[in-house]
């Protein structure tokens, strides 16, 4: 069975749970875009870069962001252009606003991944700078079509970073934070998350609020909990990237699509 879509799932976090924590929120995203989307992996398959990918290097440690654009980014535009231009092809690239919600306007990685990612991804599928994967394959595409393929390199970008999102699992949080010292501040601050799930978009470095405690070392295990539906619903930067999602007509009817 071939399947429907092939997202190239990439993130800037290099830790080891990175890439398990980015795939298990982009399928509960996914679950809120169609609900009932089937994503059995021959159908929906999520795939990280190869190991060993010299792109990997340019997503890490915030090197995309470098101006003028190091080697290795020019490799990441180029894996990102080709990807888009397969058939049922599409990237999401996760990045930290480095903002809280209320002045996400003002995020700096937002407007670079603009300027530097997607722009660069245009010019290569415009046939400009660096050729694709693939030198035999450059491509000759119109500009309405150019336009077609950037549309499906869709952005995941919690406000401030990933933990405002995996934060709000507060009841597997609660337990791995009191489990290290009894903290009654961080006792209520879970407390609020969980009671206010908008709150967290507007904590300025939640990673460094539970420092002593979780930081990022249990995020694949909160991911597992994520409560999607109820952080979608407090209408704040997981429900901003859903829309985001939503709003890619080949994404929805790529996820859509019935099961033969």
């Amino acid at each position: 069975m071939a399947a429907r879509a092939r997202i190239l799932a990439l993130t800037e976090d290099s830790g080891r749970q990175a890439q398990p924590t980015l795939q298990r929120i982009l399928k509960e995203a996914l679950k809120l875009v169609v609900v009932g989307v089937d994503l059995n992996p021959t159908r929906i398959r999520i795939e990280p870069l190869p190991e060993n990918d010299r792109a990997l290097h340019a997503i890490h440690a915030n090197q995309w962001k470098a101006h003028p654009p190091t080697r290795d980014t020019v490799i990441l535009l180029s894996a990102i252009a080709a990807r888009l231009l397969e058939p049922g092809g599409f990237v999401v690239f996760h990045f930290d606003t480095d903002r809280v919600w209320s002045k996400r306007e003002s995020s700096e990685n937002r407007q670079k991944f603009e300027a530097i990612i997607r722009n660069g991804v245009r010019r290569v599928l415009q046939g400009e700078g660096a050729p694709p994967v693939n030198p035999r394959a450059r491509p000759s595409l119109t500009a309405a079509q150019v336009e077609a393929a950037l549309n499906r390199l869709l952005i995941l970008s919690p406000c401030y970073s990933i933990e405002s999102w995996l934060y709000q699992a507060t009841n597997e949080l609660h337990p791995l934070c009191q489990g290290r010292h009894a903290s009654q501040k961080h006792a209520q601050l879970i407390a609020e998350w969980a009671t206010d799930r908008t709150r967290l978009d507007e904590v300025h470095q939640p990673k460094d609020v539970m420092e002593e405690c979780v930081a990022d070392h249990h995020n694949e295990t909160l991911s597992s909990s994520f409560p999607a539906e109820d952080v979608w619903l407090a209408e704040r930067s997981f429900h901003e990237s859903v829309e985001r999602l939503r709003a890619c007509t080949a994404l929805v009817e790529a996820l859509a699509h019935p099961v033969t």
